[in-house]
């Protein structure tokens, strides 16, 4: 056995050694490799559906807001609209002056006048002074109706029609509102 043969063996040898060598590296490589893609696949899957789920949780948290936004579009409307009845109802307090109603005020209340002053709109004054007399204490801005104050000043009683108006609408405003849009 010559020293060529010997050489040739270990370079057989080697030749064998580093393919099986480079094998394994290979088979490692691929195995990384699939691990990897399948790492990423899951990842991607993961992100994907999250996605997905952001995307469902966005569309419903648009719907609720539109539906919000409708819905305070459409109270702000009906506001509008009871705010255009009253101020109808004030305006036809003002138009129609009503002698009647106010001899009844002024009947009703007689004793807390008679030791006091009794105001009104100048629109009612002749009525109110012709029937009080001396207790006539002027006009204030109001569309209708008495306030009598006592004879020290003390206290008030707010008859007027501004007042009146504005105790029953609170009390009314359910009525009102369920008359113009009733629920089926």
């Amino acid at each position: 056995m010559g020293l060529e043969t010997v050489l040739e063996r270990i370079r057989d040898t080697g030749k064998a050694e580093a393919e099986v060598i480079v094998e394994e590296g290979r088979r490692e490589r691929d195995r990384f490799l699939g691990e990897a893609r399948a790492e990423g696949d899951a990842l991607v899957a993961r992100r994907v559906a999250e996605a997905h789920e952001q995307a469902g949780r966005r569309r419903v948290q648009d719907l609720a807001r539109a539906e919000l936004d409708a819905r305070k579009i459409g109270l702000a409307a009906q506001e509008e609209v009871l705010n255009a009845v009253r101020a109808k109802v004030r305006e036809r307090l003002a138009a129609n002056p009503n002698p009647q109603a106010l001899r009844k005020l002024l009947v009703r209340h007689a004793a807390e006048w008679k030791a006091g002053r009794v105001y009104c709109n100048a629109r009612d004054a002749p009525d109110v002074r012709a029937s009080v007399g001396s207790n006539f204490g002027g006009t204030i801005d109001c569309i209708g109706g008495i306030v009598i104050e006592s004879g020290d000043g003390s206290m008030r009683l707010d008859l007027t029609y501004d007042s009146l108006l504005s105790d029953l609408w609170g009390d009314m405003i359910k009525e009102v509102a369920s008359r113009l849009w009733p629920r089926a």
